[in-house]
């Protein structure tokens, strides 16, 4: 049994006639006798009884309306239903980030100002994001140039410098600037689990010559309520600078390493839709006030008000 045929028996219960049932239909008198017959055939009851040149309908006949019209609203809603996830997917940017830190700070302030587009941010391993890109779960990238390919095009919004701080007493609280060389002097307390930031820390460590033996690697919530009054040094990079205050028991100095500099941009396929090409050329444009606001904070303090944008951790 089709849909169809459920239609065009309501049609002919409404109308009392087929010929009148086959004109409001737009089809000829013996194709819908057929489809009836059909639908007669597979139910095995007869539906309706002629009576004075009309259709009367049986009591299977009311039976099978009463569940027709049922399954008509049914069949209605489900189509705007389906209608509007495809509006809501249509309108919806798949972004893929390198950082939780990245998309919490910038996406929140995007979605405000672009309230007629819907996000859904997906924070990855950095490995799965250009494999996300190229197999279409993701329309765009925020992730760091190690993510830059001939294939894809590449919109920078800020080079991120690494920061050591370092107890306001301590030796090097004083100097402009440090080298691989003061680094490797120190001891270290770094989180661990903060997506696109532990890892990099770590590796900064690592070409700094830092010993694995000098570095403790604390859960991300103890780390943050811990760090101001630490005896040791961590990392900050200007990012994180840029929204949350500083502790006035640490000393941040700027690491003058190329190996403590990365870029972070946007990344997307040649080919990317016109609604990817917009969104990209708008933040990109906006990228100095975006990279220095607090509008991220009602999303942290209201998370229902950002409606738009839904962030998830893989």
């Amino acid at each position: 049994m089709e849909i169809f045929q459920f239609e065009q028996f309501q049609m002919i219960a409404e109308c009392g006639t087929m010929r009148e049932a086959a004109e409001r239909l737009y089809l000829s008198q013996p194709t819908l006798s057929h489809n009836l017959k059909k639908l007669e055939s597979e139910l095995g009851c007869q539906l309706f009884v002629r009576t004075r040149n009309k259709l009367k309908l049986t009591p299977y006949g009311e039976v099978v309306l009463a569940h027709t019209r049922e399954i008509d609203c049914s069949f209605k809603a489900m189509l705007a239903e389906v209608k509007d996830m495809q509006r809501r997917e249509a309108a919806t940017l798949h972004i893929g980030c390198f950082s939780l830190l990245a998309s919490a700070f910038l996406m929140p302030q995007i979605a405000a100002e672009m309230p007629d587009s819907r996000f859904e941010v997906t924070n990855c391993a950095t490995a799965d994001l250009v494999a996300g890109l190229e197999e279409g779960r993701f329309d765009v990238l925020i992730a760091t140039d190690i993510c830059r390919k001939k294939s894809l095009r590449w919109r920078k919004l800020y080079r991120e410098q690494a920061y050591l701080s370092v107890p306001k007493d301590g030796r090097l609280a004083h100097v402009a600037a440090v080298t691989a060389d003061d680094l490797a002097e120190c001891s270290y307390d770094i989180e661990e689990g903060l997506a696109g930031y532990s890892d990099w820390y770590g590796w900064i460590l690592q070409r700094a010559g830092v010993s694995a033996e000098a570095i403790r690697r604390n859960p991300l919530r103890q780390h943050l309520k811990t760090k101001d009054a630490l005896p040791t040094c961590n990392l900050i990079t200007s990012l994180i600078m840029s929204f949350v205050r500083t502790s006035e028991n640490r000393a941040i100095i700027r690491i003058d390493e190329d190996f403590a500099q990365r870029n972070v941009g946007l990344v997307f396929r040649a080919d990317a839709s016109e609604k990817v090409q917009a969104f990209t050329k708008y933040v990109h444009s906006k990228k100095d006030r975006l990279l220095s606001g607090n509008t991220f904070i009602p999303y942290f303090l209201y998370p229902e008000d950002a409606g738009n944008l839904h962030i998830v951790t893989e």
